[in-house]
């Protein structure tokens, strides 16, 4: 079933970062800002259009999808490999495809049954961080940017918290 407002990605993809706190040690927790990196903060996500939905005219019943990255606050140089295999670790454990890059830095990537997509990576640095991006929602329509739920525009101001534990 296609995913027809941003609001309803984004709550599953809360969903996806909460289930993936689970596969941590008690007391992990994503969040926009690190308390040892003060200048490295994320941003609260974008929403990014499909260009295959685009024509001359503007959009046509237009898709997007939104992403965000967070840092993995428990996760420190010194123990993030070990997060990082234990992330890994679940992601096949649970039939998702996994891909894993063991360049410096790692990288691991990881599609749901639902569409989303997950991603690990370490900083050049150690810090580990983690992104997820929705399936493709549409923008206008009965859920789109004028509809209570408001699907449409750009940015991510809101749509997820900038820290998430469990």
């Amino acid at each position: 079933m296609p995913i027809v407002s941003r609001a309803a990605a984004c709550a599953q993809l809360l969903r996806h970062f909460t289930e993936t706190l689970r596969t941590w040690p008690a007391g992990t927790a994503l969040a926009l800002r690190h308390p040892d990196l003060p200048k490295a903060v994320l941003h609260g996500g974008v929403t990014m259009g499909l260009a295959l939905d685009f024509d001359e005219e503007g959009p046509d019943d237009a898709s997007a999808v939104f992403t965000i990255r967070y840092w993995v606050i428990g996760a420190t140089p010194e123990n993030s490999d070990r997060y990082f295999d234990l992330l890994v670790a679940a992601w096949q454990a649970d039939g998702r495809p996994t891909r894993v890059e063991q360049a410096h830095p790692r990288a691991g990537y990881a599609e749901t049954t639902d569409g989303y997509r997950l991603s690990a990576s370490r900083s050049l640095n150690g810090y580990l961080s983690v992104a997820g991006s929705t399936p493709p929602f549409r923008l206008r329509g009965p859920h789109g940017p004028h509809s209570p739920n408001g699907s449409g525009g750009t940015g991510g101001s809101g749509l997820l918290p900038p820290r998430i534990e469990l």
